[in-house]
């Protein structure tokens, strides 16, 4: 097998774009050439990593896979250069990292003093974005790594998981002067609720359980901090995730309301293709591993 890196670059830049014109500017070569370059490294993997299809074009899934294999020989190829000339390569320890919002705030401060007991300085480029597009951004080879929720289609191969912990989501309330919830279930008025948006994954599991309690939306968002924040006002009942409001519970700012089955216990994970990730990126994942075994 035959493949120059420029082509790997030339994928990379066209999976980032999704355009052949806009890419082959951006690689400083005429379209036609750049589109004989795509054509020569499909050839040279035996597979057709393009849908020409789509506009603006996609990936097939085998292109989806191979946009990870591309990045890593690229980071890979930097960092060997960077250690043969004795450069610093920080470029090439970046590690890509999609993160559902309260997901990113909760463990990334517990991952990032871990880092430095390696040996690959890796540097976390952690976007934190919505859980359902986190997601894709894994299924699209957009980042290294996933920190979301339990998705059997990524316990499944190409795809390695790893559990990290587990949490509740807890119906959740701010107090009066006395330190009582502001709201109950138990009136014959509707609570005002602060909801997840019905197609996100907290929305999801809430919608289970809302129908068996009087509840009014008043809100509504994806965004776990929003939703806490607005509960910290008296605005309403919000069901937020334990970890997000373990100082809240204990300093008596956010009660518990209802009965304990309005507690949904949900599981959180660490997402990556099975194919090696570059030395930085392992680094990250066997910290991961080790926070695993210490929370187990």
């Amino acid at each position: 097998m035959n493949i120059e890196s420029k082509w790997l670059e030339d994928f990379l830049a066209l999976a980032e774009l999704r355009n052949f014109s806009h890419a082959a500017e951006q690689r400083n070569v005429t379209q036609p050439a750049f589109s004989r370059r795509i054509r020569a490294l499909e050839n040279a993997v035996g597979a057709e990593l393009v849908d020409r299809t789509k506009t603006p074009i996609g990936l097939t899934p085998s292109g989806k896979l191979f946009r990870v294999s591309a990045r890593t020989l690229i980071n890979q190829i930097a960092d060997g250069i960077g250690q043969l000339s004795d450069l610093s390569m920080l470029g090439g320890n970046v590690v890509r990292v999609a993160a559902a919002h309260s997901l990113a705030t909760s463990l990334v401060p517990n991952i990032q003093p871990m880092l430095s007991r390696g040996h690959h300085n890796p540097l976390l480029s952690v976007e934190a974005i919505d859980v359902d597009q986190a997601t894709e951004e894994l299924h699209e080879g957009s980042c290294d790594l996933l920190f979301a929720f339990d998705d059997e289609r990524l316990r499944l191969p190409p795809y390695q998981s790893l559990r990290i912990g587990e949490a509740e989501l807890l119906p959740v309330c701010a107090c009066d002067e006395q330190g009582q919830p502001l709201f109950s279930f138990n009136s014959n008025e509707p609570t005002p609720w602060l909801a997840y948006s019905p197609s996100s994954y907290m929305g999801r599991q809430v919608e289970v359980i809302r129908h068996q309690v009087n509840l009014n939306a008043v809100f509504s968002s994806s965004m776990t901090d929003l939703l806490k924040a607005l509960a910290l006002k008296g605005q309403g009942v919000a069901w937020l995730p334990d970890y997000a409001i373990k100082q809240e519970l204990a300093s008596g700012e956010v009660a518990l309301v209802g009965e304990s089955y309005l507690r949904l216990p949900i599981a959180y994970y660490a997402y990556r293709y099975q194919a090696r990730l570059h030395p930085a990126g392992e680094q990250v994942w066997n910290t991961l591993c080790q926070l695993a075994k210490s929370s187990a």
